[in-house]
């Protein structure tokens, strides 16, 4: 398993020509989705063969399903179904940048692969940088405001206990131990066979965390008397998250029925989204680790559920 941060150049000039071009692709979770996917592939491509699938345009003719990379009859497959050996949980998060006193965003991946992911196949297909002066031509190498920095991590059960380990740093968990955490989540519940926000009240959100945890840990505070505020919860960030596809591109369902491209409506998506940040006592290390390889609530493809804890 991996864990991977990818600093995005937001930019300071909108004169440059990656200023309004990154801003876009970030506020479009389903594009977010459809690069990263970029370095999972199900098939390992040489660079030249890589260079050609990712950059000639596509011709109208491979539209109406949109699931292969051009003149590719091998199978790579970048939108495949993930499993638990290939997919991968992601989560943006605005981090201020002391020194420049701007959100400068950053997008930390978990990866279930033993295999490291290929950001540069993901985001540039040469070595060579791009001019800064000129949008890239076939890849997005400026998306990227530095190297991605990855790191192999692995959870490992060890009786009751739950060992966090990374190059440089070691965790033990145990049951009781309290914990810090960060999850931004798609809290919704199923209504009629469709998805619906539950109320939008702190405590509808802190009852469906809780629910989501289960047995691996719990929220041992209370709320306040006015029930606006709960001890264990340090922030809590709700708003929409976004995201669209071209008239061209099938809905999830459509791929199914394969309906000719007229008949595919664009259609513009959205997600309840809300950003909880806090403590909570774990119950059962088992369960933790499940929900920390697993992520919590739906949404997982679009940047929701990926949970990060350290110790309080």
């Amino acid at each position: 398993m991996y864990h991977s941060h990818l600093l995005i150049n937001v930019g300071d000039n909108p004169d440059r020509p990656d200023w309004n071009a990154c801003r876009k692709w970030l506020r479009n979770l389903y594009r977010v989705h459809q690069r990263l996917c970029m370095a999972f592939p199900s098939a390992v491509l040489e660079e030249t063969e890589r260079a050609a699938a990712y950059c000639r345009p596509f011709d109208p003719s491979e539209y109406p399903l949109l699931r292969h990379l051009p003149d590719d009859s091998g199978g790579c497959d970048v939108h495949h179904a993930r499993s638990g050996q290939n997919g991968f949980l992601f989560r943006i998060d605005y981090p201020v940048d002391t020194n420049l006193r701007v959100r400068m965003p950053v997008i930390i991946v978990q990866s279930a692969s033993s295999e490291e992911p290929d950001w540069r196949g993901a985001f540039g297909v040469t070595r060579f940088p791009v001019c800064q002066r000129e949008p890239p031509i076939g890849n997005a190498g400026l998306f990227l405001a530095g190297p991605p920095q990855v790191k192999p991590i692995s959870f490992r059960l060890d009786g009751q206990t739950l060992n966090m380990e990374s190059p440089k740093q070691k965790y033990e968990i145990h049951s009781g131990d309290p914990l810090r955490f960060r999850l931004r989540a798609n809290p919704t519940r199923k209504e009629n066979g469709k998805r619906k926000r539950i109320r939008p009240t702190l405590k509808a959100h802190v009852d469906w965390l809780a629910g989501k945890l289960g047995e691996a840990g719990e929220f041992p505070g209370r709320f306040s008397s006015d029930e606006m505020h709960h001890e264990n919860i340090h922030a809590f960030v709700p708003g929409w998250a976004y995201g669209w596809r071209t008239k061209y591109e099938p809905q999830p369902e459509h791929h199914a029925q394969e309906k000719e491209p007229e008949e595919v409506e664009k259609k513009a998506m959205q997600w309840w989204s809300v950003l909880f940040e806090g403590t909570f006592r774990v119950k059962d290390p088992a369960a933790l680790k499940v929900l920390l390889e697993c992520g919590i609530g739906p949404g997982k493809a679009f940047g929701f559920g990926l949970l990060s804890i350290a110790p309080a």
